[in-house]
């Protein structure tokens, strides 16, 4: 499993593609919502999920409160 920086930049690349936001744009986004990708991160769903989730595309996966862990 990759490191979490590493899943946080592939997660700001799919932010990229699929939001068609900057670089800039989406690790905004992605430290806004370091919560969501860090619970994505533990329970291995893939960066492009979570991107979408973040993005509203596929509200379905991330919970709107995580769980403490």
């Amino acid at each position: 499993m990759a490191a979490l920086h590493e899943f946080n930049e592939e997660v700001i690349e799919a932010l990229c593609e699929l939001g068609g936001l900057s670089e800039a744009e989406a690790q905004s986004f992605a430290a806004s919502k370091r919560s969501e990708i860090e619970y994505a991160h533990k329970y291995r769903l893939s960066p492009s999920i979570i991107a979408g989730s973040i993005l509203g595309i596929n509200d379905c996966c991330i919970p709107s409160q995580c769980p403490k862990s």
